[in-house]
């Protein structure tokens, strides 16, 4: 029996030594996996900031959320590209070609100077690395100069493979138009393993250029002898962050070429977040309300704790069945996610035993957006460590803002700021102009902003135009007149001013109709530059849901160039001749929203009537990053049958949202934005008429986490 207990012990302690040590096995198949996974080749931006070589395109793209910015000298061109990966298999990027040492035709002369040429490129790509395809190449197709004249346009189909035990990538390819034929290119890093430095760093790297430089129509005439098809040089990678390249071109030239690349999408700032709030976690008081904790000690605790989360108290009510109704605002965080968070942390810690629930509600812009109604007994939990935070999101979801109950008492109450005084410089850029390549003004920009009566926003903005060079700017396209009211494209005129400019000041009040989830606004006053008047707006977007469905309608009066007054007439151009013609600007819209949670994508569509009164839809695909970077891209699509280039134009562009605490060492909800159309034109043209109702509950909800 001795023998037969033992023999069996031995067999456990056999066994578990063999289950440990393939456990460990695992787990170094697992880092190597993991490591393999993580290993990849240097990336190469080529002279139109795509990925590729030196002029020749690949397969493979940046990680989503990079973006680029680079120069090259491709003799007889100059080109600026701006790079983005807008998704993990979409690559974009826009290039201004400049045709060096070619006076532009009709505008060389009034100070635009060599003839250039915009630029719009897209890749697609099928399969990636990460889709565990193993050694099967990366495919992808290609579109350079898809939009405007596509005086530079190629298609192209590519595929590239690495062998990484080698430090080598190939890839081959075929285009037509400017790219004929087939293509290629080849890059290798020798010493990429190595611990030297500079050596580590540097990749040789040979191409088959493949563009039709003697028979491409546009072609600068300087560029289109070719001697060799291969173009052979090196790159230094620094850091994953600066790019340079030096290559022979066409076997008569060099090619130069230098980017800078930034994982906006999903950095954490420039700047460490050393001065955000920690976390609550003491002391814990969960004293029941009475002689020993009065409600206004109970209510300074609250304000306090909540103060140092940067969450603002306005309102604490005591209701009848022994729960706490508050109110706050959220000025710092633009993760719903975060303030959740931070707001279960205090109230698991400070409040009361004998408060059996707690209902938050937020308001933001003036309006009750969303709500929470957290049991006590769950908070406790919560602190307690015996429910995660995913369970109290599921106990306690995010839901439309509990209305107050009609018996309360009220126990705390603060009035908002009736005056925000924010200050900051702005640079405002024009491109295309008959007098210059670029223009800009640079202005400093006051926006004092609050509450009247508690109840009512305002917002107010004035200007002084510090540094510009647009005053001698024209707001009519010599070659291609707006034959539409000129509702848009005279806007340069709003701007062209030495004195301070009073560009805004509005009167705005929203309402939560019996907070079911739908929002009605109102406001009135002088709204932009160019347009004042009053606007309406209904929106249906309950909390929780990734759609709404809204409605507005404003009639806007146009604001004379200088000063506060108004005009009934708006100009008018037949050929080039200008006729004024009575005005009233009348826009209403059917707007329709959908997110798309997977992707992290915003939909938009704008139906109804623009203010050129043009009908039709305005298109709109916004990306969110966890950054809390925001890329949008627009399309128009109207009646209004505007011609550029004896083309139907339709209005499009691009716009970007970029927080403004990358630059901070803690978090703020304030963003830098830029937009841009591909031409200021006035048809799908729309005023602004302030804070909309769908961007105030958006932000508020906005989970940034979760990507």
């Amino acid at each position: 029996m001795f023998l037969l207990l033992l023999f069996l012990l031995a067999c456990v302690f056999l066994g578990a030594q063999e289950d440990s040590s393939s456990l460990f096995r695992d787990l170094a198949l697992v880092q190597e996996i993991d490591k393999k996974n993580k290993d990849v080749l240097p990336f190469f931006y080529n002279s139109s900031m795509m990925g590729g070589y030196f002029n020749m395109p690949s397969g493979r793209v940046p990680h989503e959320g990079v973006a680029g910015f680079g120069a090259a000298r491709v003799h007889p061109y100059n080109i600026y590209g701006l790079s983005f990966q807008y998704f993990d298999r979409v690559e974009c990027a826009l290039n201004y070609r400049i045709y060096t040492g070619m006076l532009d035709q009709a505008f060389g002369h009034l100070g635009f100077g060599d003839e250039a040429e915009r630029i719009g490129n897209i890749k697609l790509v099928f399969n990636l690395p990460s889709d565990g395809l193993g050694p099967f190449p990366t495919f992808a197709i290609g579109f350079d100069d898809f939009v405007g004249t596509k005086r530079f346009s190629s298609e192209y189909i590519v595929a590239t493979k690495d062998w990484i035990d080698y430090n080598i990538e190939a890839t081959l390819g075929w285009g037509r138009k400017r790219i004929k034929g087939f293509f290629g290119g080849i890059a290798w890093t020798p010493w990429r393993q190595t611990s030297i430095p500079v050596l580590k760093n540097l990749s040789l790297l040979a191409e088959y250029d493949a563009f039709d430089y003697k028979r491409h129509l546009h072609e600068h005439p300087k560029g289109r002898k070719v001697n060799s098809r291969i173009n052979a040089g090196v790159a230094y990678i620094l850091g994953d962050t600066l790019q340079l390249s030096l290559s022979s071109l066409r076997g008569r030239e060099l090619s130069a070429m230098g980017s800078l690349r930034y994982d906006l999408g999903s950095s954490k700032g420039f700047i460490p977040k050393s001065q955000e709030p920690l976390l609550y976690r003491s002391p814990i008081d969960t004293e029941p309300l009475g002689l020993v904790r009065p409600h206004q000690d109970f209510v300074h605790e609250l304000g306090f704790t909540l103060g140092q989360q940067e969450l603002d108290l306005y309102r604490v009510n005591l209701t009848a069945d022994g729960g706490l109704w508050i109110k706050i605002i959220n000025n710092m965080y633009r993760d719903e996610a975060v303030v959740r968070e931070r707001l279960q942390r205090v109230l698991a810690a400070i409040t009361p035993s004998n408060i059996k629930q707690v209902t938050v509600v937020v308001e933001a812009d003036g309006v009750l957006s969303q709500g929470y109604v957290f049991r006590t007994e769950d908070l406790y939990r919560y602190r307690l460590g015996e429910i995660t935070g995913y369970e109290m999101a599921t106990l306690s979801p995010l839901k439309n803002p509990p209305p107050l109950p009609p018996e309360t008492k009220r126990i705390f109450r603060r009035k908002k700021e009736v005056w925000l005084f924010t200050f900051a410089p702005r640079l405002q850029t024009f491109f295309g102009s008959s007098t210059g390549k670029v223009k800009y003004n640079l202005s400093l920009v006051a926006s004092p902003e609050g509450y009247l009566f508690d109840d009512i926003y305002y917002e107010a903005q004035l200007s002084y135009a510090v540094k510009s060079s647009i005053q001698k700017l024209s707001d009519t396209d010599r070659l291609n007149p707006s034959q539409l009211p000129n509702v848009r494209t005279d806007t340069i005129k709003y701007y062209q001013t030495n004195s301070v400019s009073f560009e805004m000041a509005y009167l705005q009040k929203s309402w939560n109709i019996h907070n079911s989830g739908c929002f009605y606004r109102l406001a009135g006053g002088y709204f932009e530059p160019a347009y004042g008047g009053g606007a309406t707006e209904l929106l249906y977007y309950p909390a929780g849901s990734n759609w709404a469905i809204g409605a507005e309608e404003a009639t806007v009066w146009k604001r004379r160039y200088h000063g506060l007054g108004f005009t009934n007439k708006i100009r008018r151009l037949h050929g080039h001749t200008p006729k004024f013609e009575h005005f009233l600007g009348v826009q209403y819209f059917l707007n329709l929203y959908y997110t798309l949670k997977p992707w992290d994508v915003d939909l938009q569509v704008k139906i109804g009537q623009f203010l050129a009164k043009d009908r039709g839809a305005r298109f709109e695909v916004s990306r969110w990053f966890p950054s809390g970077l925001k890329v949008s891209l627009w399309y128009t699509l109207t009646n209004g049958h505007d011609h550029v280039n004896r083309t139907i134009y339709h209005d499009k562009g691009f716009a970007f949202a970029l927080p403004i605490d990358f630059f901070l060492r803690q978090s703020s909800r304030t963003y830098v934005g830029y937009a841009m159309s591909a031409w200021l034109r006035d048809v799908g043209a729309f005023a602004e008429t302030g804070k909309t109702l769908y961007e105030t509950a958006r932000l508020e909800r906005l989970k940034l986490s979760e990507h």
